[in-house]
């Protein structure tokens, strides 16, 4: 995924005035580190690379289920019941120790598909 997705959730639950230009970077920052676990390394770097990889990861997993646990504040008036069950998923599935770029990145798309029938 594009750090562009990421960047769009932020921007649906934020005024854009309130997001911290680094904010946005640190989805290229997890992008980068990711891309360089999957190359072949050292040992001692592959220890490292997975460190600044997870390390970069938590950054982006707590910012998204904020940006999840602050929308539903926001919108939870105007949403449907299953909309509001869905992202309660998506922020409890944020809350499990895991460190799979494939997930975060789904439970990023599913919640700007939410949030953007909710946008104003």
């Amino acid at each position: 995924m594009k750090a562009n997705e990421y960047e769009v959730l932020l921007h649906r639950i934020y005024s854009k005035n309130s997001i911290e230009h680094s904010t946005e970077d640190v989805y290229a920052k997890m992008q980068m580190e990711y891309k360089k676990l999957n190359q072949e390394h050292s040992k001692n770097c592959i220890r490292r690379c997975e460190f600044e990889f997870k390390k970069s990861f938590f950054v982006v997993r707590n910012y998204v289920q904020q940006a999840i646990k602050d929308g539903l504040k926001h919108f939870r008036f105007n949403m449907v019941n299953e909309d509001v069950t869905k992202l309660n998923c998506m922020e409890a599935m944020l809350n499990r120790n895991f460190f799979d770029k494939r997930s975060l990145d789904q439970i990023i798309a599913n919640a700007n598909s939410v949030f953007s029938h909710y946008n104003s």
